[in-house]
């Protein structure tokens, strides 16, 4: 016999337990009635039922509470005539609340066996954009702590791209600084990446909706806000973070993702449950990076850091690693520098960034690009170069147009 854990809205879950208790069959039973999720959470993870029957459209639910369920019990989801029916939340077993017990129970024994029975799904992909030919490539800037200047670069770099006229995103996905938003002048009143991991969340992010959180910064530019105040980052869950970055290869172009220096997993050491990751923005876009930027400060501590960091690198599975070294000035030789990275990481391209204080220091108050207060200084032009190389073109993608002028939409 199978254990039920139920928790439907008062009239489907009066109408189960009658007909469960009139069934002849004792094929399965309802062990406990759970009033919202809090309580079909603990019960679950106390090792109470082998699945959970449960409505969609109770207050809370979403993919990342599932995955919690999936981890003790099989789940079987009830969807009311108000909830659409592509409203699956990545569950295989979801059926009409008002579906016969028959069904239930089918549904039900699917989902205890494992068996391909009832109504079956898979995770709901968003539709790209129209007009995008393929999946985008995503390039993610990374740097080791001390700030070697990722942001900086991830902003002016997804600039230029867009610039020669590629459409591109910037996420900001850093959860100790994030800053993109600041450093673009533009009014951050709701972070776009809790909204984006929320829809996914909630099954609501296609392609209009994701568009939606997208501001045109410029012309082909455009950003998808950070968590704002750093507290927040709880709210970003593995699960919700990777449905984003899906959804985002799935408009087409480039996105340039800037991330958080550190690559730890220690809830692992501190918590008996899963528990959110401080660092899942950083680890996730690392893992569905298709290249990874490492910036660094032409200094020997920053360096060092990289070298000690690219074995956490590798374990994340980064193959194409292109690394950039910024500031570099008297009375450092360049030569001396690349040799010194090129010796002991394998890289696919390493770059050099003159250092240029006064040029930066006037795009940070004036909350503008590079490209639009210093558009002929020796850093923009070398950020321009990396742009229009295989960095962010990648393998076999055409050179963009020459660029023109910046202009802020």
């Amino acid at each position: 016999m199978i254990d039920i854990v139920l928790c439907a809205s008062g009239s489907d879950e009066v109408r189960i337990v009658h007909d469960l208790a009139v069934d002849r069959s004792q094929r399965a039973r309802v062990v406990r009635r759970c009033a919202d999720l809090a309580e079909t959470l603990a019960v679950t993870a106390a090792g109470i039922g082998d699945v959970v029957v449960i409505d969609v459209s109770v207050r809370g639910m979403g993919r990342d509470a599932i995955a919690t369920m999936l981890r003790d019990a099989s789940v079987v989801g009830l969807r009311s005539e108000q909830v659409p029916a592509a409203t699956r939340l990545g569950l295989r077993h979801v059926l009409p609340s008002s579906a016969p017990l028959e069904e239930i129970l089918e549904a039900v024994h699917a989902a205890a066996t494992g068996a391909e029975e009832g109504e079956t799904g898979q995770e709901p992909e968003v539709e790209p954009s129209t007009g995008a030919a393929a999946p985008g490539r995503m390039v993610a800037v990374w740097g080791p702590t001390g700030a070697p200047g990722r942001s900086t670069v991830a902003v002016n770099l997804a600039a230029e791209a867009a610039l020669s006229g590629r459409s591109t995103v910037l996420v900001d996905a850093d959860t100790y600084g994030p800053s993109q938003s600041q450093i673009l002048g533009v009014l951050d009143e709701t972070p776009g990446l809790i909204a984006a991991c929320r829809a996914h969340d909630r099954d609501t992010l296609d392609a209009e909706t994701l568009d939606a959180l997208l501001p045109l910064v410029q012309p082909d530019l455009r950003l998808l806000s950070g968590i704002g105040v750093p507290g927040r980052w709880a709210e970003l869950r593995r699960a919700a973070l990777d449905g984003v970055w899906s959804a985002l290869a799935g408009r087409g172009g480039l996105v340039v993702a800037d991330v958080g220096p550190v690559l730890e997993e220690d809830e692992e050491l501190s918590y008996d449950t899963v528990a959110p990751q401080r660092n899942a923005a950083a680890l996730s876009v690392l893992e569905a990076a298709d290249a990874v930027i490492a910036v660094v400060a032409a200094d020997p501590v920053s360096i060092t850091r990289l070298l000690r960091d690219q074995s956490r690198l590798q374990d994340l599975g980064v193959q194409e690693l292109h690394v950039i070294v910024n500031r570099l000035g008297a009375p450092v030789p360049g030569e001396r520098v690349r040799e010194l990275i090129a010796s002991r990481i394998d890289t696919a391209t390493l770059h050099l960034l003159p250092d240029d204080p006064v040029s930066c220091r006037t795009a940070a108050w004036d909350g503008a690009l590079l490209a639009e207060t210093a558009p002929r200084s020796a850093l923009r032009r070398a950020l321009q170069e990396i742009a229009a190389s295989q960095v962010l073109q990648g393998q076999g993608q055409e050179a963009p147009r020459a660029p023109g002028p910046a202009v802020r939409g």
